[in-house]
């Protein structure tokens, strides 16, 4: 009896032991090339996680040109799904804060050490801190395996077929609303918070994009008016996609961002990985079209052509001309014999002569910029005397050429290239035009000067009554919203005219800030065409009205090149303090402090010390994030 309990009580312990033995050893895991959601570069990758309970060890590929170099920073940290944050520890074999110098190879290596990760963390973001400036990001790093795409897409995107064989289905030229909606797959609040939208309008080409901030679960909507199918992109920059879709009023169009899949095609240790479902997931008008249309695109290429500049301004001109219908031929051909359906097909075709015709109206801008970079001349003034001498030599039915009974076409409204033609047949009064295209023409002029701030004159209105009803629907409504604004603004306080006085050019920034020393100042270098400028106004107002009790400056910079008449009547709904500087004035800043391009923002301290920079409107959560650190608010 005392042999069989000894040995029973011998097993017992045995069996104790071996378990608290386990209970001591270290839970390791690997994985190997783990997916990630979104980054912001292409230099580093996470080649592995090796993952216990005492450390994290992230193994990263770093990839660039030899012998420059790339820095981590200290403040870096990785923070899991359960918002659990984990400062960097230390690196292997590189040292942080200082920089990697990139081997001859173009490829690196080296080690991140983090404390160990709660076991429940089903993901995990690395950064470098918000308090690094355009710091390396990789979002969404994948612990265990991820939810497949079928649970989180609506069913209907994933059972929808195409069909090879349908023609582009009649499209109606009316005007009416549109939505716009969708959703970015995998979404969590660490990602990049907005998509971009831009429409293409048959009378002005692009109307630059709106900011459209995401619902905390990746989703999004947004309404815009529509003259006919149109073609809209959709894009989010935290997966560098852009999904070209259509939209046609009364419709909804809905567009699903894949970032997973994007994440991957940009990966190199996924370069051989199967893909991971489509890019984004469409279900709108002419779907079939969408789907094929970023691999149909790739049969218009053309290669870069040198052209002979010893030649005559006329006979460069004729050798433009004949390359042009040299691509139209090649370009039609390759899609008529291309795997493709019969509607993208069509598509294709019926854009041709609308791209041939904008061609030949631009024909002296493309053989400057040719000129410009065949001859290595960055000196501007000769690109300007070469497009000069150009233009002189460019006879009116050389522009006109090829605008082609198919421009009558409503098909043809709705390519991207119609509205650029409209819009420059709108600039160039010489040019006669027929038909349709005639009162696209007139109506693109009509719309340019409402959208100049000045209200349809009595006989303009007459104008628009003989003109189709989509277009008289378009003008008037639009009409309508700019009467509603000039009366609004006649309300409106909270903004103020600055003028600049006799100061120096170089006194003038000095000047500007030394108004309101003690206050973070907010400066935006912007232009009344500029929609980004314009949607960046639009995103600010919440925050303005949020930090309205804190003390921040909003300084609004505009040059000559927006026209007077048009800026007064938009700055009463931009609070802030204005100022519209001269050329002279512009171009002194444009050099100073480098403002290549709008919008530009400056952010001051109380001290009037520049504390932060973009080029580039950065959405609302970072400017916000920049005041308040200005302001040294927590």
């Amino acid at each position: 009896m005392k042999k069989i309990l000894s040995t029973c009580i011998l097993v017992v312990s045995t069996l104790l032991a071996t378990i608290l033995l386990a209970s001591c050893q270290p839970k390791n895991r690997i994985i190997e090339k783990p997916f990630y959601l979104t980054r912001n570069t292409p230099s580093i990758e996470v080649s592995r996680i090796s993952l216990t309970d005492t450390i994290t060890v992230l193994d990263m590929i770093v990839s660039g040109m030899p012998d420059t170099w790339i820095g981590i920073a200290p403040t870096s940290t990785l923070t899991d799904n359960q918002k659990n944050v984990y400062t960097i520890l230390s690196g292997k074999g590189i040292k942080l804060g200082e920089g990697f110098v990139i081997p001859e190879s173009g490829k690196g290596t080296f080690q991140l050490l983090f404390p160990p990760l709660n076991p429940d963390a089903q993901w995990i973001d690395f950064s470098e801190g918000p308090e690094v400036k355009d710091g390396f990001m990789i979002g969404g790093i994948q612990l265990k395996d991820m939810q497949p795409l079928e649970s989180i897409l609506p069913k209907d995107i994933l059972t929808s077929k195409t069909d090879k064989n349908r023609s582009m289905d009649e499209q109606p030229f009316v005007f009416g609303e549109t939505t716009i909606k969708g959703k970015v797959l995998d979404y969590n609040e660490g990602m990049h918070q907005y998509v971009n939208i831009t429409s293409f309008n048959p009378l002005i080409g692009n109307s630059g994009y709106v900011f459209i901030q995401l619902k905390p679960d990746g989703s999004f909507e947004h309404k815009l008016n529509v003259l006919g199918t149109s073609i809209v992109w959709v894009h989010y920059a935290g997966s560098a996609t852009t999904a070209e879709i259509f939209a046609a009023p009364k419709q909804t169009s809905e567009v699903y961002f894949n970032i997973r899949e994007a994440a991957r095609k940009m990966s190199d240790i996924h370069a051989e990985t199967a893909p991971l479902g489509k890019e984004f997931y469409y279900k709108g008008p002419l779907s079939t079209v969408v789907y094929e249309l970023s691999e149909a695109q790739k049969l218009l290429r053309e290669e870069y052509k040198v052209y002979d500049f010893k030649k005559t301004p006329e006979k460069l001109l004729e050798e433009y001309k004949q390359v042009q219908f040299g691509y139209i031929k090649q370009w039609s051909e390759a899609i008529h014999g291309a795997d493709l359906s019969k509607a993208t097909k069509e598509y294709l075709l019926v854009g041709l002569p609308v791209s041939l015709s904008l061609r030949l109206l631009n024909a002296s801008s493309k053989l400057a910029e040719n000129y410009r970079i065949n001859m290595d001349v960055y000196d501007s003034d000769k690109a300007i005397a070469m497009f000069e001498k150009l233009k002189k030599a460019q006879t009116l039915d050389y522009i006109a050429y090829d605008l082609s009974a198919s421009h009558n076409n409503p098909q043809s409204f709705f390519t991207a290239d119609f509205g650029l033609l409209v819009k420059s047949l709108a600039i160039n009064k010489q040019i006669e035009t027929k038909g349709l295209l005639n009162e696209m023409v007139t109506a693109a002029r009509l719309y340019a000067a409402i959208c100049d701030f000045v209200p349809l004159k009595e006989e303009q209105k007459k104008v628009i009554e003989n003109m189709s009803e989509p277009c008289k629907q378009y003008l008037n409504a639009t009409n309508d919203y700019i009467t509603s604004i000039k009366e609004n603004n006649k309300k409106t306080h909270g903004f103020r005219i600055n003028e600049t006085g006799e100061i120096s050019n170089e006194d003038l920034f000095a000047s500007i800030v030394s108004k309101h020393r003690g206050k973070v100042v907010l400066i935006d270098f912007w232009a009344t065409w500029c929609g980004p400028c314009v949607a960046g106004h639009k995103s600010m107002r919440p925050l303005k009205a949020e930090l309205a009790d804190k003390d921040i400056a909003y300084v609004y910079i505009a040059g000559e090149n927006s026209p007077k008449e048009r800026w007064e009547e938009m700055i009463p709904n931009i609070n802030g303090e204005h100022y519209r500087l001269t050329h002279d004035q512009w171009d002194y800043f444009g050099k100073t402090l480098n403002v290549k391009g709008i919008p530009d923002y400056f952010i001051l301290d109380k001290e009037g010390n520049i504390v932060y920079r973009d080029q580039g409107f950065p959405g609302v959560t970072k400017m916000k994030e920049e005041l308040l650190k200005a302001l040294k608010v927590n």
